[in-house]
């Protein structure tokens, strides 16, 4: 149980590492507690649906559902491992000029969401829990762990809800800490923001390379 909820967190970390996702949970705080909660419990639900939907898509196409399977659990740690540190790479590689700014729709999205009221707000929290592309890859290979662990029952339940609190971290733990110091909590937040807007680079060069090694090790010692 423990080894399988470990294997989760750097699924969690990277899905987790969304500059748009701090933003917009930002961008909600400031519309007031309620809303900011509504975001937050959405976008773990959302996370929540995803993940044990993918679970349950899993467990029907695995036949046999096996005790244990450390070598898919290998494997797909070595993939996302080799992959981040290739991404890594890439990121340090890049020329200065080639870094990606906030795109029109980027800001049109945390437009409406300064705007928003309550349900809208959980709404959007859901469909940032769900995701896109990125975040749906990484719950499916989260799911997949959780299958290729052997856990069933009411402790594969418990590692979809460890998984969807880890991948929501960034959204829930501003809005907690918003709950309990108020708007101080959204201007060390928000400074906190700026500060990894200024150092994107590093930040996300280094990210990448621990995240990414912690993976392959992993997976070469389950092999």
């Amino acid at each position: 149980m423990w080894s399988a909820a470990f294997h989760l967190v750097p699924y969690a970390l990277v899905a987790s590492a969304s500059a748009l996702g701090l933003a917009a949970t930002i961008t909600v705080m400031r519309t007031g507690r309620l809303k900011a909660l509504g975001f937050a419990a959405g976008a773990i639900a959302g996370q929540l649906f995803a993940c044990g939907v993918l679970v349950l898509i899993d467990a029907a196409v695995t036949p046999g559902r096996p005790t244990s399977h450390p070598t898919l659990e290998a494997v797909l740690e070595l993939g996302l491992g080799l992959a981040l540190l290739v991404l890594a790479i890439v990121v340090r590689r890049r020329p200065t000029s080639a870094e990606r700014k906030p795109s029109g729709r980027s800001h049109a999205v945390l437009e409406r969401l300064s705007r928003v009221r309550v349900v809208t707000a959980v709404a959007s929290g859901i469909l940032l829990g769900i995701g896109g592309p990125k975040r749906l890859v990484l719950t499916g290979l989260a799911a997949a762990s959780i299958i290729g662990s052997g856990i069933s029952g009411g402790r594969e339940a418990v590692l979809v809800a460890w998984y969807a609190v880890l991948a929501t971290v960034v959204v829930w733990a501003p809005v907690l800490a918003y709950v309990l110091l108020g708007t101080r909590a959204v201007t060390r937040v928000n400074a906190g923001f700026e500060w990894l807007t200024r150092h994107r680079r590093p930040v996300t060069f280094y990210s990448l390379v621990v995240v990414g090694l912690l993976l392959v090790v992993d997976g070469l010692a389950l092999l």
